[in-house]
């Protein structure tokens, strides 16, 4: 295997997007967000079906909680995705990355980092962005369309070089684990 394996990244829409929802859709406000829906819907059906009279005003409420629980806060993530690609500076140009066995290298513009393997803290898949994270808030986003013809041998060198600080892998990364 050759030492570094160079690539750009320009970040998509859909991969921020993907990494928006499911950032939030892992932590315990979106999980909370959903319950709260259900609870909602739930509590609807009961006030119509299950009551001698409806209570309007309660089932109003309940109608409410249950349409910005389930509709309107997650077709919102998009539109946020929408105005990070457009308000942040650090999509406004494409990010050189480089794998070396020892470390990850990042560069955009004139900003350079280096980051030890063993601060890899998880490695997440989707079918639009593999994000790559340093903490529970932090990760480098690389759209897959971005990674091209390059992704199985870009994919296959992360999950190896990480593999001996193990980090917490999405089941579809599993297979590039190194055999042994």
């Amino acid at each position: 295997m050759a030492q570094e394996k160079k690539f750009k990244i320009n970040m998509t829409k859909e991969a921020l997007s993907s990494f928006i929802f499911t950032s939030y859709y892992s932590r315990f406000g979106g999980v909370f967000s959903i319950l709260l829906g259900i609870g909602g819907v739930a509590m609807a059906v009961r006030e119509i079906f299950f009551r001698d009279h409806i209570d309007a005003p309660s089932l109003a409420v309940y109608v409410i909680i249950a349409v910005f629980c389930l509709l309107v806060n997650p077709l919102s993530l998009p539109g946020k995705a929408k105005r990070q690609m457009e308000t942040s500076p650090s999509y406004q140009q494409p990010i050189e990355y480089t794998l070396f066995p020892e470390y990850l290298e990042v560069c955009q513009g004139e900003e350079h980092l280096e980051v030890g393997w063993e601060l890899i803290y998880k490695i997440k898949m989707t079918k639009s962005m593999v994000a790559v994270y340093t903490s529970k808030i932090n990760a480098f986003v690389w759209p897959l369309s971005e990674l091209g013809n390059e992704k199985s041998s870009i994919l296959s060198r992360v999950v190896q070089y990480t593999q001996e600080y193990q980090p917490i892998l999405s089941g579809n990364l599993k297979k590039y684990r190194a055999k042994g």
